[in-house]
């Protein structure tokens, strides 16, 4: 018998329960995901999609799909979690709430083998990749040393542009 990690936020909304599968975390693929650094962003930045489930009175529940990035500087002095407009994994969320959600980021998800095994394929995949960027591959390998203490003094920013950016 397999047992299953998984974690729950309260909210106004029903409980979120966060389950530590492949399939409910994600980063989306390199290329429309992960982006390099730029004169006007100069920061890496990398989409991550997180399902939960959403468990409402009377026993009803939804799955969900939210979204977050990361944008850190390649010498991780600098990380900044951001919020798309829509869909956001904090949107909707009262400020106790969305304090919560970014504990389960620091304390849970980047340690469950979920989140290690999407970022040792996606490692893998970019050393692979005839575009093969240093840069890119250094960030997500420091990514899977990311203390809590990174996340949790992490700011929450919006982001200007729509998820797809």
């Amino acid at each position: 018998m397999n047992t299953v990690d998984a974690k729950m936020i309260k909210t106004q909304y029903g409980s979120e329960v966060y389950v530590d599968d492949v399939e409910h975390i994600n980063f989306k693929s390199l290329h429309e995901s992960l982006h390099a650094p730029k004169v006007n962003q100069p920061l890496y930045r990398i989409e991550f999609e997180i399902g939960y489930f959403l468990l409402k009175e009377h026993r009803y529940y939804e799955y969900e799909k939210n979204y977050f990035w990361l944008a850190v500087s390649e010498d991780f002095s600098k990380l900044i979690i951001q919020e798309p407009d829509m869909e956001s994994l904090f949107g909707a969320k009262s400020e106790e709430e969305r304090k919560a959600t970014k504990e389960l980021l620091s304390q849970w998800l980047i340690h469950t083998e979920a989140y290690k095994k999407q970022l040792n394929q996606h490692i893998n995949e970019c050393k692979k990749s005839n575009k093969t960027n240093e840069g890119i591959t250094a960030v997500l390998e420091k990514l899977l040393n990311i203390s809590a203490a990174d996340i949790e003094q992490a700011p929450i920013e919006k982001l200007a542009a729509s998820r797809s950016v």
